[in-house]
Parts: structure tokens; sequence; C-alpha cells
């Protein structure tokens, strides 16, 4: 059986993140400096493709160009689950938390982020997440500050030194009486 060649790459790229000269998907090609490991850069080394498959750039004998999951990390515009680029889930989890305790529900919390109720208990409640995209959690605590208490002038003046002039106290000096006695009797209280 005659196998035939890969498809030319398409002309626009999926994401601004790839640079390689084939496509994103399907199987890589021996010129390439990354063949034989995953292109997300984790240096491990994907499954062999078992076919040839024109339409899905896939060649038998050539290694995939990510192993599964992991085309998320570089393709994805809006790449969440497994991107490097977003924040960790750890860090927004407890923010989600306090504002649900502080409005009554996710569904509360969801109307005033304005975003999707599912997402948002995605975030609190899916193991398997592990970042949340910059944006969201911008948002998240954007929200979480609108809460936070302005402090007052006494507490700004215990905190911040030299923010409020420290108030002066002014002793008067009072002058002693000429006749007054070595046992104090005559000064003032």
């Amino acid at each position: 059986m005659e196998t035939q060649p890969l498809r030319e790459p398409p002309l626009e790229p999926r994401s601004a993140g790839w640079r390689f000269d084939h496509p994103s998907h399907g199987t890589c090609v021996p010129e390439c400096p990354s063949y034989g490991t995953c292109h997300c850069g984790c240096g491990a080394a994907p499954k062999r493709s078992a076919v040839t498959s024109v339409p899905w750039n896939r060649h038998a004998g050539h290694p995939f160009t990510f192993v599964p999951g992991h085309q998320l990390r570089v393709v994805h515009p809006r790449a969440g689950m497994w991107s490097k680029q977003g924040v960790p889930v750890e860090r927004v989890r407890p923010l989600i938390r306090w504002l649900r305790l502080q409005h009554g529900s996710v569904r509360g919390v969801a109307e005033l982020l304005q975003m999707p109720e599912s997402t948002l208990r995605g975030y609190l409640y899916n193991a398997k997440r592990k970042r949340v995209p910059p944006e969201a959690a911008k948002r998240i605590v954007d929200l979480t500050l609108a809460h936070r208490r302005r402090p007052g002038a006494l507490e700004l003046w215990e905190e911040i030194p030299g923010r409020i002039e420290t108030p002066m106290i002014v002793l008067e000096r009072r002058s002693t009486v000429a006749g007054s006695r070595a046992d104090g009797e005559g000064l003032p209280p």
C-alpha cells in the first residue's frame, strides 16, 4: 500500500503561539527540530500514528505533534485548564469561596462577575483544573477587593507612620514661685 504525502501546512497558523512549519494537529514531520517530542515543551514522547490519513495530517509511523491534552497549552487561544499562562486555580478558589459566603450563592457571584455559573463552578469544584484564564482571575480579584473596608484616619496613623502628622503635645512651662520650699509645697500640681 502506497502512503500519501502530508498536506501543506495551513496558510494561517491556528494560534499565535505556533512556531513550527507543519500543522499543529496530526503527526510531526522529520525535518522538525522537535520531532519525536511533545511540541508544548514538556519533553514527553507522543505516540506514533498507526494509519495514514491526509485530511487529518497523519502519516503512519510518525509521532503525533502532542501528547494527548497538551495541545491546549499551545494551540487553544483561551486555554485555561492546562495553560501555562493562566493563574493557578489554588489562588482563585479561596476568593470564590469567600465571595460565595458574602453573596449567598455561586449564582449570585456569577451574576456579579458576568460569567456563566457553570464556569465559576468549574473553577471551584473541578479537581482536574490547573489554571484560570488571567482575565477571569482579574475579575474575581477586582470583585473581592471591592468589598475591602476603607481604613479610618486613626488606623492609617497607626499603620503608616508619617502619612498623617503626629499630634504634638506642648507642655506649658510654669515659672516657680521664688519663695518655694524644698519639700515641694510651693510647686504647682
